[in-house]
């Protein structure tokens, strides 16, 4: 009966969701259940495993970071974090079910995390930010396991020791919330040194469970203008992120759709003209 089970969990553990071509990357197509069962299964089956995600931000550095693009394309799980991403995919004929930012759904896989028994370790944000987040998550879920959290401002002379703190702790998933492309990049970098079955790359959550930063209301949120609240809370230092990254990454969807009418109409077999009488 037990070897039955834990054969259940690595079928649906191993098992890869659709995933669909979306200006270079390979994006699951998943919604948020979908999304927090494969976390949670993967790392129950102790099955390595590193999830990032893509938003518009992300999606500019990459076209400029050639090691953040290999850390997305290679990652065995890689998500659409903002409405923007899934904007595009439907603009490009391959549609992703919907936005899947780990704010909104974060209780809801401390939850399943604490169904499972799996245990969480946060590496990241200021000093404290991390300390103050496990703090919130056991709040909403007193049984949740937390069984270790550590800044991640840190220099790269100390990696070795963080690694090593992170191993004696044995989480069977790492958060690691360092903001892109930091995060992607020591996720890729580290993943054959540590033994975690799963790397998940959260950005700011870290930021938003401590109060460190707010969300937009949920109607923006929806509407896919959490940017334009984030920017008007923070002008000078979202102001480029925003006002010029969202023109950059509208002018590469226009130019990946305009390539894909193109290269349609090169497929088009020619007319042939059929001779009369």
């Amino acid at each position: 009966m037990i070897c039955s089970r834990v054969d259940a969990i690595l079928d649906l553990a191993t098992e890869r969701p659709r995933v669909v071509d979306v200006m270079g990357l390979p994006l699951c197509a998943v919604d948020t259940s979908g999304l927090i069962r494969l976390l949670v299964d993967r790392a129950t089956a102790k099955m390595p495993s590193r999830a990032c995600y893509v938003n518009a931000h992300v999606h500019n550095l990459a076209r400029r970071n050639p090691d953040l693009r290999d850390a997305l394309a290679t990652s065995d799980v890689l998500y659409a974090d903002g409405m923007s991403m899934v904007w595009a995919s439907r603009l490009l004929g391959r549609p992703l079910p919907a936005r899947l930012s780990s704010a909104d759904y974060v209780e809801d896989f401390a939850l399943a995390s604490a169904a499972r028994g799996t245990s969480l370790f946060l590496l990241g944000g200021a000093d404290g930010v991390a300390k103050r987040a496990a703090k919130r998550l056991i709040e909403w879920v007193p049984d949740l396991r937390i069984v270790g959290v550590h800044g991640g401002y840190f220099d790269r002379a100390d990696n070795a020791a963080v690694v090593d703190r992170i191993n004696r702790a044995r989480p069977d998933i790492l958060l690691v919330g360092m903001g892109s492309p930091g995060q992607e990049i020591w996720s890729a970098e580290n993943r054959p040194r540590l033994d975690v079955p799963v790397i998940w790359c959260v950005g700011a959550l870290f930021d938003y469970l401590a109060g460190q930063e707010w969300r937009a209301p949920e109607w923006m949120c929806r509407a896919g203008l959490e940017w334009a609240y984030r920017l008007a809370m923070d002008p000078i230092g979202k102001g480029r992120r925003y006002l010029v990254g969202n023109p950059l990454f509208a002018g590469a969807v226009t130019k990946a759709w305009v390539r894909q009418i193109l290269r349609r109409d090169d497929e088009r077999p020619a007319e042939v003209e059929v001779p009369s009488g």
